[in-house]
């Protein structure tokens, strides 16, 4: 059996313990940004917009496939 070096358990560790500090970190990032359209008076619907462009922008490299890959159909 193949055991992992040290450095790399240690990787594991940190990206497992800061994974909920940055998750938070985000949240707060589009809850500010809420709150400073709300508070410069504009339409509550692009606050959502501006929520849904956050979420947009920071998930859309997990959607993207690489090009050279089949297709999967069912």
């Amino acid at each position: 059996m193949i055991s992992l070096p040290v450095w790399a358990i240690c990787l594991i560790a940190v990206a497992v313990v800061l994974s909920p500090v940055l998750a938070f970190l985000t949240a707060m990032a589009v809850e500010i940004v809420i709150g400073a359209l709300v508070d410069a008076g504009t339409l509550p619907v692009f606050s959502l917009v501006s929520a849904g462009a956050i979420g947009w922008f920071s998930l859309r490299k997990a959607w993207v496939r690489r090009r050279g890959r089949a297709r999967v159909e069912i």
